[in-house]
């Protein structure tokens, strides 16, 4: 639950400083320090320094987490995002060089409860961890990730603000794939980084 609370917090305070430049968010971070004692909270000072260009408008992370598609542009040649991922059960794979530790399962349900990823981040990533690496795909939106999770009954409410927590970890466990356009329905990609991968790699019980 704790982990829960957190991961809301954390997204609430992104999407209120995200707008901000950099010397309106050291004002309000440097006024919500002196709200508590610093003996007891060191690392609101660690949170002070890393507020320079990090929290810059500009390659902010999504409120929506979907491969992305210009307005009035067509793709050539390539099938939508979401059309890449099909029920599991159903869906044929080109052989694909993954992680041997990925490799070895035939579906996302027994990866997942071979594993000890018990956090919402944590299923997550496991679950963008096992498309990128068992399936093949290398762009992915939050529907595609929720989809596996759904279907063992994980489903995640509100997963992009989950999706910005594994964004703006240090270093960051997912990438954004693509810049999306401007269209207010246009959808994000991502991927999974080495520290992404290594972390879920962590998860599964050997």
């Amino acid at each position: 639950m704790s982990q829960d609370n957190e991961i809301d917090a954390l997204s609430k305070v992104y999407d209120s400083l995200k707008g901000l430049n950099n010397a309106q968010v050291k004002r309000i971070i440097d006024w919500v320090a002196s709200k508590f004692e610093p003996d007891k909270y060191p690392g609101l000072k660690a949170v002070e320094r890393e507020t320079g260009s990090s929290l810059e408008p500009g390659p902010a992370p999504p409120e929506s987490a979907e491969a992305a598609v210009m307005p009035g542009k067509k793709r050539r040649g390539r099938l939508p995002a979401k059309a890449k991922l099909t029920a599991e059960a159903e869906e044929p794979q080109t052989e694909a060089v993954g992680s041997p530790d990925f490799m070895k399962y035939e579906t996302f349900a027994e990866l997942f409860f071979a594993s000890n990823a018990r956090t919402i981040t944590a299923k997550i990533l496991l679950a963008a961890a096992y498309l990128q690496e068992k399936k093949n795909i290398k762009e992915f939106g939050s529907s595609d990730i929720n989809a596996m999770l759904k279907k063992i009954g994980q489903v995640v409410q509100n997963i992009s603000a989950s999706i910005n927590v594994l964004l703006l970890k240090k270093p960051p466990l997912l990438i954004q794939a693509k810049k999306p356009g401007s269209h207010k329905h246009a959808r994000r990609a991502y991927n999974v980084t080495d520290a992404g991968l290594s972390i879920a790699r962590n998860y599964i019980i050997k």
